[in-house]
């Protein structure tokens, strides 16, 4: 057989252990940004975004679109959510600071809490888009040792955020 058969032969064979990316419009109708999900953290749109969790359950990241002309509104609307799902966040242990993400301009916020599972790390990003009103809402939270062990997709999924208007 020769090398380039090889090759492709174990591609092939370890294809499947391989995870494929797919890229959603945020949000679904009148996108003003996309981003991929592996397709192993099993992603679902919902109304507004798209949400995925990694493979071992230890991360949790969400993408939507939301409008507002008021960051600090919006961001409490954020922390709010985290609420819903059972996430206790320490205010103390608040850091926020402008960023930038594959160009646009952000606003992180990144917090210590609690979940039903213990300790964990809380995230809440703003993105600036081209569209006026409209910011990209992204939410994380997962333990240190879910962070370190699925940081090369959180990576690609940030990595591979784009407006399209």
């Amino acid at each position: 057989m020769s090398r380039i058969a090889a090759i492709v032969f174990a591609l092939l064979l370890f294809a499947p252990a391989f995870s494929f990316a797919k890229t959603y419009p945020i949000p679904t109708d009148d996108p003003v940004a996309t981003i991929s999900l592996p397709e192993n953290w099993e992603p679902s749109e919902y109304d507004g975004g798209v949400e995925a969790t990694s493979p071992d359950g230890s991360v949790y990241v969400a993408v939507e679109m939301v409008r507002s002309n008021d960051v600090g509104s919006t961001a409490e609307e954020g922390v709010k959510f985290f609420a819903k799902q059972g996430v206790e966040i320490d205010d103390k242990s608040l850091k926020t600071q402008d960023i930038k993400i594959n160009g646009l301009p952000a606003f992180d916020m990144t917090m210590s809490g609690t979940d039903k599972d213990g300790p964990t790390e809380v995230g809440l990003t703003l993105v600036g888009t081209n569209a006026e009103g409209k910011f990209l809402m992204i939410y994380y939270w997962g333990s240190e040792a879910g962070q370190k062990a699925n940081l090369p997709a959180l990576e690609k999924i940030v990595g591979s955020l784009q407006v399209t208007k």
